[in-house]
């Protein structure tokens, strides 16, 4: 157990804490947003369209391209991370994803039907989720 503790302890002593939000800053998080936004999109729509390949040739291709905007969005993420507290950078990177994928993914590459009372009976799911892995607070 105390082995343990000095492992935790030494990495957590590499860690800097968030930077502080100036005007640069502001832009960058704002780029990240929309970057992570775009690249959880195209995340989701490609393993969609992997999904729906007629052949094992489609498949592992759209399975690449959905691995390539996915890598795209855990960068994005790290960078949101850097800038702005976990909790928030999750809020964005999991929650408005969510949400981008719904309407973006959905409705609008795939002609799905948007029923936004769906996403709001939906909501409450993810609210319970964040609390139980926020501890409670």
């Amino acid at each position: 157990m105390i082995r343990s503790r000095r492992v935790v302890g030494s990495v957590l002593n590499g860690v800097a804490a968030p930077s502080p939000i100036g005007a640069y800053s502001a832009g960058a998080v704002g780029a990240l947003v929309l970057a992570n936004q775009i690249f959880n999109v195209g995340a989701t729509a490609g393993f969609a369209m992997s999904g729906r390949a007629a052949s094992a040739q489609l498949f592992l291709l759209w399975q690449a391209v959905g691995s390539a905007f996915g890598l795209g969005a855990q960068v994005t993420f790290a960078g949101l991370v850097r800038f702005l507290s976990l909790r928030v950078a999750n809020a964005i990177g999991i929650g408005l994803a969510f949400v981008s994928a719904q309407v973006f993914g959905a409705f609008v590459l795939f002609r799905e039907p948007f029923a936004p009372a769906r996403i709001a009976r939906q909501q409450p799911l993810c609210r319970g989720g964040e609390f139980l892995l926020q501890g409670g607070d």
